[in-house]
């Protein structure tokens, strides 16, 4: 049985992996609000329970009992998020806070059903896809993440990261300008020395910063 400690990390590194980002304890502590040798010590525990294994790099990796779990959880928490926004109307950036706590409140039974009467979503909210309602969990090898658009181009959001530090502040701040999947963008300037990009959305000028712009991924516009 895991604790809900383990499954808050599966779900991380499940989330990290899934768009071939290295996972490392210090990326984990900023996404979980935890200190470095918090991490250290959950870890080692997972890595006995095997739900993880750490390679010689020190990356973590999911072994398959520990993605089988979360998978199954994203695949809950995903379905919540989708029946929070569509049916109840709630802002997409509350509904991941929300589909934390609830997917752990209802049984199998009833999350196969809102699924069910979902349509068999295959995205969240958010654009990251279900697992069992989508083909493939990975990310499009035509998708990019948005700090990496050059100058002068014009890219269509596909999906936002939900392993930010804080998610919720994160999805709001995007929400308060339009920026969701389906949002058609122009890069109108990539300012040098790592500063902010400026884009264009509709008649919108948007300034973000690289390090908001890495959580979302974009492909070029048709």
């Amino acid at each position: 049985m895991t604790t809900a400690t383990e499954e808050s990390y599966l779900e991380i590194i499940y989330m990290m992996t899934a768009e071939d980002q290295s996972v490392i304890g210090a990326r984990l502590a900023d996404a979980l609000h935890v200190s470095r040798p918090t991490v250290t010590t959950t870890l080692r525990r997972m890595v006995r329970d095997g739900l993880v294994k750490i390679n010689d790099g020190k990356e973590v990796q999911l072994t398959s009992k520990g993605q089988s779990i979360a998978e199954y959880l994203q695949r809950r928490h995903r379905v919540v998020e989708r029946w929070l926004t569509d049916v109840l109307g709630l802002d997409w950036a509350k509904s991941d806070a929300e589909a934390h706590r609830l997917e752990h409140a209802m049984s199998d039974e009833v999350a196969e059903l809102l699924n069910k009467q979902l349509g068999y979503p295959t995205t969240c909210p958010h654009g990251n896809p279900i697992p069992g309602n989508a083909k493939s969990v990975s990310v499009d090898s035509k998708t990019f993440q948005l700090d990496q658009a050059a100058e002068g181009s014009r890219v269509v959001v596909t999906r936002i990261s939900e392993y930010a530090e804080n998610v919720a502040e994160l999805l709001s701040y995007l929400g308060d300008r339009g920026i969701m999947p389906g949002a058609n963008l122009s890069v109108v300037e990539v300012a040098p020395l790592k500063g902010p990009l400026t884009l264009k959305l509709g008649t919108r000028i948007i300034s973000m910063s690289r390090e908001v712009a890495r959580y979302v991924w974009v492909k070029k516009s048709e």
